[in-house]
């Protein structure tokens, strides 16, 4: 090596020695801090969360994302939802957020998805030994629609009382900490000012020790019997739904085989209460009140409690809608109850129906634009099988028609049946046999 090359080389090297020992310009995390987001827009599809550019969890309506743990740095948390008819995904928001170590932040998305609000609910992380008797309340206000409200979180049989109450919060708004021994709650939810008008009431629900509980009052939607809905959110991750006490459990019972008669249906075991008369074959009820629990359904010929044509339990749970319907399994008449999903979800309309139509085991579902014949089409559905309820199909804004076919077959058994479709439109169908056992009838349920 050349005078000048050792000269240069030792340059180097104490170029590289002298920046090794500068400090760094990069932040450096001194602890951690909690993240987790709420969904509050009631016609929402689920809503991605991102932390910069990185997938945390897709949140849907009244729920929340898994809490993380992040290094108390700088971030900007996104928030994008998939619009998929237009083949792309649309941040709708984005909030910048300097964590702090030992503090756990909650995102509350609410107001639109075209001017949707982002606030952050924050507090001291706490921890719990597990064995104190008391919980941390928190209550939080996620319903637009309610305005300023006050909540009232009481034992059972104590009515509220003015100037009790644990907060009075406008939408947006999180009550400050407070600790509560562990009980059985009742929460009540009144307009500001006037404990007498109740907008919510719970039934008794017990709140845990040694944990921290964020109690968070949203919009009713279609699945809910009432119009205000309740749920806790702790520092885990962990939710429950609180239902209100004054609106009972529904269900809509169809009558979907030939194999039964038009029938009386009756609740109770001494078929004294008679729910609903001369339901035929085809015929759909609207939603009935039931009691929450195994309900006794009973189905006897018209104006004969002699004459009994089926006897079940329908399981119920407070707040709750669902289907029933009369049908055949195993050549034996029978009832099959079906969770519903009807909550309008403004980026796509959806479509599902109950395969009850015996003489077709499986069956293929298409949906075409208006005037265009299946021929050259392929089905949106394939071997849809009997007694079942078929997956949600997603629609776009339009005129279709609708034809059920043989599986595997351009056989028609039913169709065209019109259908105009607006996003956020939910539909309900059944599929029944005719009395002509080569066909079916594809009948669109009365709107919910």
């Amino acid at each position: 090596m050349t005078r000048l090359s050792q000269l240069l080389a030792v340059i180097v090297i104490g170029f590289a020695i002298g920046a090794c020992g500068s400090e760094s310009s990069l932040p450096v995390a001194t602890g951690e801090g909690s993240i987790r987001m709420i969904n509050a827009i009631p016609t929402s599809p689920e809503i991605g969360f991102l932390i910069e550019e990185r997938a945390l969890d897709g949140v849907a309506y009244k729920t929340s994302s898994s809490p993380g743990r992040w290094d108390d740095l700088e971030y900007t948390f996104n928030f994008e939802i998939s619009r998929p008819f237009e083949g792309e995904t649309t941040r709708i928001a984005s909030q910048f957020l300097d964590v702090t170590r030992d503090i756990e932040y909650t995102f509350l998305v609410h107001g639109s998805l075209d001017a949707p609000i982002v606030d952050v609910w924050q507090i001291p992380e706490r921890s719990f030994s597990g064995t104190e008797t008391i919980f941390e309340l928190r209550i939080g206000h996620a319903a637009d629609a309610l305005g300023t409200v006050d909540v009232y979180v009481g034992l059972e049989g104590v009515d509220p009382v003015l100037g009790e109450q644990v907060a009075s919060l406008a939408p947006g708004e999180v009550s400050a900490p407070t600790d509560a021994e562990e009980a059985v709650y009742v929460i009540t939810i009144t307009s500001v000012g006037d404990p007498a008008d109740i907008v919510f009431q719970s039934v008794p629900t017990q709140i845990r020790a040694n944990q921290s509980v964020i109690v968070t009052v949203f919009e009713g939607d279609a699945n809910d019997t009432a119009p205000v809905s309740v749920r806790l959110f702790n520092q885990l991750g962990a939710s429950s739904t609180v239902t209100d006490a004054r609106f009972p459990p529904t269900a809509r019972f169809v009558h979907a085989t030939m194999d039964l008669g038009t029938s009386d249906i009756y609740d109770d075991v001494a078929l004294q209460n008679r729910i609903v008369a001369d339901l035929a074959f085809g015929d759909v009820t609207g939603d009935i009140d039931l009691a929450v629990g195994d309900v006794p359904i009973t189905a006897t010929a018209p104006g004969n409690v002699g004459a009994i044509l089926l006897e079940d339990t329908l399981t119920t749970f407070a707040g709750s809608r669902l289907n029933y319907y009369f049908t055949v399994l195993s050549d034996e008449l029978v009832g099959t109850q079906v969770p519903v999903d009807r909550r309008s979800v403004e980026t796509t309309a959806r479509l599902t129906f109950f395969h009850s139509a015996i003489n077709h085991e499986f069956v293929d579902l298409y949906v075409v634009e208006a005037g265009t014949t299946i021929d050259d089409q392929f089905p949106r559905q394939i071997a849809l099988g009997y007694g079942a309820q078929t997956p949600a199909l997603a629609l776009d804004a339009g005129s279709y028609e609708i034809y059920v076919t043989t599986a595997g077959e351009k056989t028609v058994l039913d169709g065209p049946t019109s259908l105009e479709v607006a996003l956020g439109d939910v539909f309900e169908a059944v599929l029944l046999d005719r009395v002509e056992p080569s066909l079916a009838e594809f009948r669109l349920l009365p709107p919910f």
